[in-house]
């Protein structure tokens, strides 16, 4: 028997089992587990994973084929009553062709299939990710529209810049990305290695300038705080796409470009740009792996572009398992898991389930809140 027909028999008794209340069958099959409302028990995030990753190893071993794949994966996982009924909003805060629009579209194209409803993308660029979650906030709690979250917004929570919490006025569903940028010079840089430009920027304070993913963001925060532990000072320059960051590289407009390693890896295979030091605790062999990452140079690491997604507070649990455990089977597929691999971010293991994903981002606000106001972002 395949594996994933027995995990799969496990919530089958709780669900399928219990759908056929009335049926005369029913009396020679043990009842199914109850909540206290006597309705019938919801498996647990995990437990509904344990299932999807058997089903997902059958698949590897060409069990089935992909359509085959996405329908054994429609029948382990538990469906809301009604959900979803149409199509699903998918908030991006950030303009085409950037990793967080490339994060949402690959792991949106089987997650659409599994969820049997299509999901529309609304890039909502500009306030380092707060334009689009503000609309958000605006929406239902039907989880119709789920938002594309990264670092910026445990940041600005720090920060208190909002008239709304990230933290507090979300409910979590999935993270599944973790931090792989990388500073970047041009090929014809004068700055053979990251100690050049550490050289540099003390000798003349004020002139090395970096390139980022907008302002007050994860990418400025990294960069602050490595203007501090050299004791100099180094502009941060943001920009919310990354076509204008590659233009400003390229350009001679910036000296580095601290940027993710798969939105610009054809401009290194083209011999337009190489790595001077990888921007966390990661060394990326595939890349250069005489290339050092900050944490091994002895540099914090405050915080990294991790990204998942939200849906507005007080959202149905049930609805955002469902969003869970869709999204999750979504990125075991090989459309989302090669893009993984082409973008190196399989090498962060970054996944996190709602709770943890809500666990993780509160106690990185708290983290950050500390971190602002050693670097004079927020006074006592």
């Amino acid at each position: 028997m395949k594996r994933s027909i027995a995990l799969a028999v496990v919530l089958l008794t709780v669900f399928s089992l219990f759908a056929l209340g009335g049926c005369g069958e029913r009396a020679k099959t043990e009842p199914p587990a109850e909540t206290s409302d006597g309705g019938p028990e919801w498996p647990s995030q995990s437990e509904v994973i344990a299932a999807i990753d058997a089903m997902i190893a059958d698949f590897n071993e060409k069990e089935y084929d992909l359509d085959q794949a996405i329908a054994e994966l429609q029948k382990v996982i538990p469906k809301p009553e009604g959900y979803p009924a149409r199509s699903i909003e998918y908030v991006i805060p950030w303009g085409e062709g950037g990793g967080s629009d490339s994060y949402a579209r690959h792991i949106g194209q089987d997650a659409a299939k599994i969820m049997g409803v299509s999901i529309v993308y609304n890039n909502m660029p500009g306030g380092g990710g707060e334009i689009g979650l503000a609309y958000l906030l605006t929406q239902p709690a039907d989880g119709y529209t789920i938002y594309g979250a990264i670092a910026n917004q445990t940041i600005n929570d720090a920060l208190g810049t909002q008239p709304h919490s990230f933290t507090n006025d979300t409910d979590f569903i999935i993270r599944n990305q973790g931090a792989t940028e990388i500073y970047w010079v041009r090929a014809d840089s004068p700055f053979k290695t990251i100690q050049d430009a550490f050289d540099y920027a003390k000798a003349n304070p004020g002139r090395l300038t970096i390139c980022g993913a907008g302002a007050g963001g994860d990418d400025e925060f990294r960069i602050a705080s490595l203007s501090k532990e050299l004791g100099t000072d180094i502009i941060y320059v943001p920009y919310d796409k990354v076509g204008e960051r590659t233009t400003s590289l390229l350009g001679g407009h910036v000296d580095i470009m601290h940027e993710t390693a798969g939105t610009v890896i054809d401009l290194y295979k083209n011999g337009d740009i190489r790595p001077l030091a990888y921007g966390g605790s990661i060394v990326f062999n595939e890349i250069d792996p005489s290339i050092p990452c900050i944490a091994d140079l002895g540099f914090s690491v405050p915080v990294g572009r991790w990204r998942g997604m939200v849906t507005v507070k007080g959202t149905d649990p049930k609805i955002i398992d469902y969003l869970h455990n869709s999204f999750y089977a979504a990125s075991k597929l090989p459309y989302y898991a090669e893009y993984e691999v082409e973008f190196f971010q399989h090498l962060p293991k970054a996944y996190l389930n709602s709770e943890e994903f809500e666990e993780y981002a509160k106690h990185e606000v708290e983290g950050l809140r500390d971190l602002a106001k050693e670097l004079g972002y927020i006074s006592d």
